[in-house]
């Protein structure tokens, strides 16, 4: 596990909320790590070389990390007011966790059914306490633990002044919780998505056939295949947020109802992305996954000089864990993710074998063993 702090810092600090939260229930870390310290921010500034301001309420600095970011916070302000949930800490030079609210039997209590039911989500789970949480705040809550609301929150009131930093860390901790559709139907349902991603409210407003899609219209179908996420990769699930993003700027063509939704879909994508403030890695990534979405159903038929170039991307086992969520939310069944598997597999034994492919590095091992089936189970 890669240290907090760099060496050799003595810097005395507590994991804060969210983090916190994820210790107790045993969780992998989010895409950032929010703590507390008493030091100084003159201090602070001394230990980590990217110190950043960029202005996040409740947040004094942020430090850029490839491998998850900190959020800061000084314990200087005694007027600070916080939800009882993100005041329950962590301390890692003591090894306690701190309750100054006494949540630990409700923690608890969920904790335990989360292991009763190997980790799956629970709409009987008790609800979290809200009152003082905020609409965004519990999105984040409840895209991450196992909680829902127990009644209707307060909508969100838009804030022109919050930073591009503020929205992708936001969207980034919902969208690699393991119930971002929670999250992100509470940021629907509160006015969050109509004001700083509108494109995604047309999703809400664009009707399936009922044939293929028993989920309803294009947001509702889009939440449910996030329920079927091997992987809580930010690439995956932001490609699964947008994939469908096309359809309502689309038309029929040809007996085709969303004509060339992929490539619109994919514009979207980078349109929203970058409003967000997500790098453009990412945004060519997860465009990458839109663009081509349609491609693994249609696999067996397309010829070689059409296929191979995209099945040599090392994205493509991420290509078909999209594919798959794509599939399972609808009347279809697994079958043609079965057979885009067999057809990838094929691929990669020829060119094995020719010589032409390359030693496989760790990560790529690791997302064909994850997300590319070799036998239907």
């Amino acid at each position: 596990m890669t240290p907090l702090l760099p060496e050799p810092s003595t810097l005395k600090y507590r994991l804060l909320g969210v983090s916190a939260l994820e210790k107790f229930f045993g969780m992998a870390s989010g895409p950032c790590t929010t703590l507390e310290t008493d030091a100084e921010l003159t201090e602070l500034a001394r230990i980590f070389e990217t110190l950043e301001f960029p202005g996040l309420p409740a947040w004094d600095a942020l430090v850029p990390r490839d491998q998850g970011d900190l959020l800061i916070r000084t314990s200087d302000d005694p007027d600070r007011s916080d939800h009882p949930l993100l005041q329950f800490t962590w301390d890692p030079t003591r090894r306690v966790f701190q309750d100054p609210h006494d949540l630990y039997p409700l923690l608890k209590e969920a904790r335990t059914r989360l292991k009763q039911s190997n980790g799956s989500y629970d709409e009987r789970l008790d609800p979290v306490p809200v009152d003082g949480l905020g609409p965004l705040e519990a999105a984040v809550v409840c895209a991450r633990f196992p909680f829902v609301p127990e009644s209707p929150l307060e909508p969100w009131h838009p804030d022109p002044t919050l930073p591009a930093e503020f929205h992708r860390l936001l969207f980034s901790q919902v969208m690699t919780g393991p119930y971002a559709w929670r999250g992100l139907e509470i940021l629907m349902n509160n006015g969050y998505i109509e004001s700083v991603l509108p494109e995604l409210l047309q999703m809400d407003g664009t009707d399936h056939s009922k044939e293929g899609h028993p989920e309803g219209n294009v947001w509702r179908h889009t939440l449910e295949t996030l329920r079927y996420r091997k992987t809580r990769d930010l690439n995956v699930g932001l490609a699964l947020l947008l994939h469908d993003s096309g359809k309502p700027f689309s038309t029929e063509r040809e007996g085709r109802r969303f004509d060339r939704h992929a490539e619109i879909g994919a514009d979207v994508a980078g349109k929203i992305l970058r409003r967000l403030g997500f790098n453009e890695y990412l945004v060519r990534d997860v465009r990458w996954l839109i663009r081509h979405h349609m491609i693994p159903g249609a696999l067996e038929r397309l010829p070689g000089h059409r296929r191979d170039p995209l099945m040599a991307s090392p994205l493509f086992p991420l290509l078909l864990e999209l594919y798959r969520c794509d599939l399972s939310s609808t009347y279809r069944g697994p079958d043609g993710y079965y057979r885009a598997c067999t057809v990838y597999r094929q691929y990669l034994k020829r060119h094995r074998r020719s010589g032409s492919w390359d030693a496989q590095s760790r990560e790529h091992r690791r997302r064909l063993d994850l997300f590319v089936e070799s036998v239907r189970r």
